[in-house]
């Protein structure tokens, strides 16, 4: 009898073990299912791009076509068009190109990706790069002169800020370096604060009473108290400093290219990087910023422009052409390699900027002409 109820009880047993395998197969545990493998996507390199090329610049709008190369044990039953993950357009079954209009609403590097299927339920991928620039060339603006003030000699400008009734001032150079609060009327600096030596000091703004300043190459920038010029805290980001501003709840920096760097001001982490180009292509060696009404203004490094830049689609939208700002007397005591236009700052109680240059003798309160 004994042996007769171990008999039952084993085989009671390995039925339930048998059930318990089925239902994880029919669903619990798919995968070490029997049929694993069948139902899953296999990646296959089966195709090439044939246009466009790498690096290619086109015009927003403008119309290319898209076609690739597929090997012939690997047909299409269909396909997808995506620039920057997402999709424009959708092929149908054996076809290798499309017509694309491109679009308009960002300007610099954009990743075109085309996405084939395959019977057996196989997948490929291609992409590249392509370059995107506006249509139209900015809009030259005019300036004239509103009023004229001294400016110290010795102040390497690199950042400039209007707040409050005052100019703050960041200055550059190893040793040199500083921040400035400035009476305007006289030119006369109520306040400073010299950087240590091993800095080389560059753009400024303010944000939440606080003033930002960023640094050359060091990758390092320093928090002060607005009233007291007291360093609150250390800051760090992988790239240059050259140019910084606020836009609203963020900030804004350039490195000497043409990107512009959307910050979060608490952490200093990048939110999105934005590339500059107007019809002609890039406007590298962007410099010191300003934000106003909507377009970061842009000394352009070594040169007398000034750009104007949408700062989500970084189109330039218009420029500034300030050669012959500074009298040509002024120009012979400078060095014409170094001393050149740096500074630009917005006071918007009275519409107008002030501009000025590296060890420049004067600044200059001037006020934009729009063309009509």
């Amino acid at each position: 009898m004994s042996y007769l109820y171990y008999f039952i009880c084993l085989v009671i047993l390995c039925s339930c073990g048998e059930n318990s395998a089925k239902n994880k197969k029919n669903g619990e545990t798919i995968s070490v299912s029997s049929t694993s493998g069948k139902d899953e996507t296999k990646y296959v390199n089966s195709i090439r791009l044939v246009s466009p090329e790498k690096d290619a610049t086109y015009r927003f709008g403008e119309e290319i076509t898209i076609r690739f190369e597929n090997k012939d044990r690997f047909p299409v039953d269909s396909a997808s068009i995506s620039i920057d993950g997402r999709e424009v357009a959708r092929l149908g079954k054996n076809v290798n190109s499309h017509i694309l209009r491109l679009p308009e609403d960002k300007a610099g590097n954009r990743i075109v990706k085309v996405t084939c299927w395959h019977p057996g339920n196989k997948r490929s991928t291609a992409a590249t790069y392509i370059r995107l620039k506006p249509v139209q060339a900015p809009l030259k603006y005019g300036y004239q002169i509103v009023r004229t003030f001294p400016h110290d000699r010795k102040a390497y400008t690199q950042g400039l800020q209007y707040w409050d009734g005052y100019l703050y001032e960041g200055t550059g150079q190893y040793g040199e370096s500083s921040i400035r609060k400035i009476d305007i009327q006289k030119g006369e600096i109520l306040s400073v604060l010299n950087i240590d030596n091993q800095y080389f000091g560059e753009g400024i703004t303010i944000y939440n009473d606080k003033i930002y300043q960023i640094t050359w190459r060091s990758r390092k920038g320093f928090i002060y108290d607005l009233k007291t010029f007291t360093r609150q805290s250390v800051f760090n980001y992988n790239s240059e400093g050259w140019g910084i501003t606020t836009a609203g709840n963020r900030l804004i920096m350039s490195d000497g290219s043409n990107k512009l760097y959307h910050i979060a001001p608490s952490g200093f982490s990048i939110i999105k990087e934005v590339e500059v180009y107007d019809h002609q292509g890039e406007v590298n060696q962007l410099n010191e910023l300003e934000y106003v009404n909507g377009l970061v203004w842009a000394n352009v490094w070594l040169t007398n422009r000034i750009v104007a830049i949408d700062p989500e689609s970084g189109v330039v939208k218009a420029e500034l052409d300030m050669s012959g700002l500074l009298p040509a007397t002024d120009w012979a005591t400078l060095n014409e390699k170094d001393d050149v236009l740096n500074g630009i700052a917005w006071n918007p109680e009275k519409n107008t900027f002030y501009v000025t240059g590296k060890r420049w003798p004067k600044m200059f309160e001037i006020k934009i002409n729009e063309p009509k």
